[in-house]
């Protein structure tokens, strides 16, 4: 029996877990996601009225992902992409180094960021989680790639 083909997914949000889900059977599924927690970002302004809806909103990724769907996450950001040679340069959340991740397949399923008024997209709607993104951010004292740096922004907001 050949081996199944690998494919990466960048974005760990609803896309990528439902990507996930329906992919696992054929292929090996590797996430990467640059925060460690999904949320349901259309209800996080009810978050900000009352801060401790905001557990209703997440969860952290790598148990449901790992443990309950049986793929593999990787909580980092993508650097670059070369989809000619088929790798991925990934910079894991605890490291000052990249890692390459070679792939079959590559879906992304990153969103977007569309705050209109700050030249990287940042709102209180989404999370600042990019690297680049966080050195101007109006936020620079929160680190929203962990929940507890979500939590904390929507505390200080409310």
């Amino acid at each position: 029996m050949p081996a199944k083909p690998r494919v990466l997914l960048i974005g760990g949000q609803f896309t990528g877990t439902f990507c996930a889900r329906d992919l696992k059977k054929h292929f090996y599924v590797t996430i990467v996601d640059a925060k460690e927690y999904f949320e349901y970002t259309p209800g996080v302004l009810r978050a900000y009225v009352k801060p401790c809806h905001l557990d209703s909103l997440t969860f952290t990724l790598q148990p449901v992902l790992e443990r309950s769907m049986g793929v593999k996450f990787i909580w980092g950001e993508v650097k670059s992409l070369n989809g000619e040679q088929k790798f991925a340069e990934i910079k894991p959340i605890f490291s000052a180094n990249t890692d390459k991740i070679g792939f079959d397949y590559c879906i992304i399923c990153s969103g977007c960021n569309f705050g209109p008024f700050k030249p990287m997209g940042e709102s209180l709607w989404f999370p600042t989680v990019h690297e680049e993104a966080r050195k101007v951010s109006d936020w620079p004292h929160i680190d929203e790639r962990f929940i507890e740096g979500r939590r904390r922004h929507v505390l200080e907001e409310y």
